[in-house]
């Protein structure tokens, strides 16, 4: 799988080169998603499938940053929409990993430099659709009904909240809607189609299941959302965005990614 790396975005300021220039900020509380997110957030599996250690891309890349300047971090898993709203508050957690931008989120939210981007493929069933879709553009995908996840954001991809059916809690549960008939296809990165594979959810394996990149979608950029009421944000957030440029500039971002790429 390739990654999509995006550009450098100019900094103002040096590098940190020492814990001590953020030394107001001790322990970051972090929250993201309970249906996990591999390869970017996932517990490891033991041999008879129970969930251990938290991991993935995204864990390693803000564990590193931290450790570097000796900040204590705590990862929490909790539904989506709630640990968004929980974390603009800024109090019982300040930080999620894995945002995609949208207006509504900026408000709540300082995002950091993106440190990754995915690629976006619609998925739909066989069963009910043998011969594919025709999809040659992204407007293409509005001639169907689309599911979702509720609380995932598909502004990006030009849909208003009300036009996608997001009664789905998991992939699990949206992909039963899809091979019911109940909508046409749903778009996911496919990144984490193919991550799930490594907490033993291997939906690509399904034979009915087909998917197909959106032709002329971009690729979608990935952020740290960092809470606005949050009384160190601004400082959190040079820490982090001086790491990340670090990180990238070294290759260690990339570095990180290839021991998650399926």
């Amino acid at each position: 799988m390739t990654q999509a790396w995006l550009p450098n975005i100019l900094l103002a300021g040096a590098l940190a080169a020492s814990g001590n220039v953020y030394a107001s900020v001790n322990h970051v509380a972090i929250c993201e998603d309970e249906n996990e997110w591999p390869p970017y957030v996932y517990r490891q599996r033991t041999s008879d499938g129970t969930p251990g250690k938290l991991t993935g891309y995204a864990v390693d890349v803000v564990n590193e940053i931290f450790s570097r300047h000796g900040i204590r971090s705590t990862l929490d898993l909790l539904p989506w929409p709630r640990c968004q709203a929980v974390a603009t508050l800024g109090k019982q957690y300040q930080m999620v990993l894995n945002l995609s931008y949208n207006q509504e989120r900026m408000r709540g939210f300082l995002m950091t430099r993106a440190y990754y981007s995915t690629n976006t493929y619609y998925y739909y069933s066989r069963r009910h659709h043998p011969g594919g879709l025709k999809i040659k553009s992204p407007a293409d995908l509005h001639n169907y009904r689309v599911c979702g996840i509720h609380g995932y954001n598909y502004l990006n991809y030009g849909f208003a909240p009300n036009e996608v059916d997001q009664g789905a809690r998991d992939f699990t549960s949206l992909i039963a809607k899809l091979h019911a008939g109940r909508c046409a296809l749903f778009l996911e990165k496919h990144e984490v189609m193919a991550g799930f594979g490594a907490i033993g959810k291997d939906y690509l394996a399904d034979r009915e299941l087909a998917g197909e990149r959106v032709p002329g979608m971009r690729s979608t950029a990935f952020y740290i959302g960092i809470s606005r009421r949050y009384e160190q944000a601004h400082e959190l957030r040079s820490l982090v965005d001086d790491e990340l440029l670090r990180m990238e500039e070294t290759g260690r971002l990339a570095e990180i990614w290839r021991k998650y790429a399926r």
